[in-house]
């Protein structure tokens, strides 16, 4: 039987790599803005957008169900056999996604750019066959997976900073091109380290197997749901770009993402407690409805109590804190950074309550929210495009965002216990105290206004949330 380590201990793995990769990521990214300008910067983001789209049809849920399945299994010689005939769909549905994209990008009006940026990026998606980082989320052996995190984002980031200008000579459009190239060889640099984690784990390698007819389609069957939630949930993570790249220039992409990159760190922190949770709620939903409850509430709280400060802080420093990272490169930037700090706020809570859905096996009740709301984010983004220009997409994307919210916390608002709500009455006055010094501070550099906001709301709000994590900790 794999030995199971708690929530906390995969937590604090996975944070410190996703901390580590996100800096290291955030260094790349600004000094691509910098070399490649608005344009090209503008057509390697929507590159990154429609890789991130590709991946997620190419695995359409079968990454979900293999940590869910997994992490119910105790024997290693299942485990393996049932990690090859899952790597052997993924196999077979990269070819085909591959396959079908790389012919299609031809006609994509926001490919017109450079086809070839695209066609590029579209290697990920048979690399990530062997991306095996599902596999140890499900063993809960997360400081690898830190780890794979850590060393694809070193690579890439070496690679950008040292190698590019070398490489393009100086030529933006080259300089374009060689990005997703150098994306696609840390990847490669992250599965090798991947796979020989899991041969240590498994004693053996998860080679492709297609398993038998029925089994397939039993796998189908269930990722059916899991992959149509994913790819309406990425509409409402960057349907602005992909609006952006149809109806304006790349260089109006460009100013958008050098915002949207940023905070979708707050996004990447859920993804983060999303890993280290999943296979214990998946545990919990199947044999002990209540401690599901007290470990929904316990962890949800935790999210809250980070990011609320986050949406505040982000909304009153929007343009010191970009002007910061860019200068006055990317003048659009700090607007749309101040809409979308408060806007990926709802959408990481959103992530949140769906993911426990589909924790629990009822991955069925979150596509509606999540289809309703791309509804309102497709028509809200293009219509307040025309009418307000790049800060009105951030708007279209914050409505949607705030909706789906409410709308899952309808459907869990039986779950929800006194103590959360406890807890977000005890951390208004925290909040109101981080704007109060934020506002003060005006005039002062955008890092002493920073610290100035983090140190009022740690005063008032530390001993209320330790005060909950004790003692909902202690029950989940």
């Amino acid at each position: 039987m794999p030995e199971r380590q708690g929530v906390l201990h995969n937590f604090s793995r996975l944070t410190v790599g996703y901390a580590l990769s996100q800096l290291l990521n955030l260094w790349a990214l600004v000094y691509l803005a910098g070399i490649l300008g608005s344009h090209w910067f503008g057509v390697v983001q929507l590159g990154v957008t429609f890789m991130a789209y590709a991946l997620i049809i190419g695995e359409w849920g079968l990454t979900v169900l293999g940590i869910r399945e997994i992490s119910r299994l105790d024997d290693r010689a299942g485990i393996l056999a049932y990690a090859r005939r899952h790597t052997g769909l993924f196999a077979v549905q990269a070819v085909i996604v591959t396959a079908a994209l790389w012919l299609a990008v031809p006609h994509l009006r926001f490919a017109a750019g450079d086809p070839w940026v695209f066609r590029i990026y579209l290697g990920a998606v048979l690399l990530q066959v062997g991306t095996y980082a599902w596999i140890l989320v499900g063993l809960e052996r997360m400081t690898m997976v830190g780890a794979q995190r850590i060393l694809l984002s070193a690579l890439y980031a070496v690679g950008v900073l040292l190698l590019l200008k070398p490489l393009a000579g100086g030529d933006p459009a080259r300089a374009a091109r060689w990005v997703p190239a150098m994306y696609l060889a840390s990847v490669v640099g992250g599965n090798i380290l991947l796979l020989a984690a899991v041969r240590r784990h498994l004693g053996g390698i998860p080679w492709p197997v297609l398993p038998p007819a029925g089994e397939a389609s039993r796998r189908w069957r269930a990722t059916a749901p899991m992959g149509a939630n994913v790819v309406v949930g990425r509409l409402l993570l960057n349907l602005d770009l992909l609006v952006l790249g149809m109806l304006a220039a790349p260089a109006a992409a460009g100013n958008y993402a050098a915002a949207a990159r940023i905070t979708f760190v707050i996004v990447i922190a859920i993804e983060i407690l999303w890993s280290a949770l999943l296979p214990r709620l998946s545990r919990l939903a199947k044999g002990d409805e209540a401690g599901f409850r007290e470990a929904f509430n316990y962890y949800l709280g935790m999210v809250l109590a980070v990011l609320l400060p986050a949406a505040v802080g982000g909304a009153l420093l929007g343009e010191p804190f970009v002007a910061l990272l860019y200068g006055d490169q990317y003048p659009e930037a700090g607007g749309v950074f101040r809409i979308l700090s408060v806007s990926y706020v709802f959408l990481a809570a959103g992530t949140y309550l769906g993911n426990a859905l589909m924790a629990s096996d009822r991955q069925q009740e979150y596509l509606a929210p999540l289809g309703v709301s791309a509804a309102v984010a497709v028509g809200a983004v293009i219509f307040l495009w025309r009418a307000m220009g790049t800060v009105g997409t951030a708007w279209g994307m914050f409505a949607a965002h705030g909706l789906l919210l409410v709308i899952l916390a309808t459907v869990w608002r039986h779950q929800f216990n006194r103590a959360l709500g406890g807890l977000l009455l005890r951390l208004a006055p925290a909040l109101a105290l981080l704007a109060g010094a934020v506002l003060l501070t005006t005039g002062q550099h955008v890092l002493v206004r920073i610290a100035a906001g983090a140190a009022a709301y740690a005063a008032v709000a530390t001993v209320p949330a330790l005060v909950f994590l004790r003692r909902q900790g202690s029950r989940s």
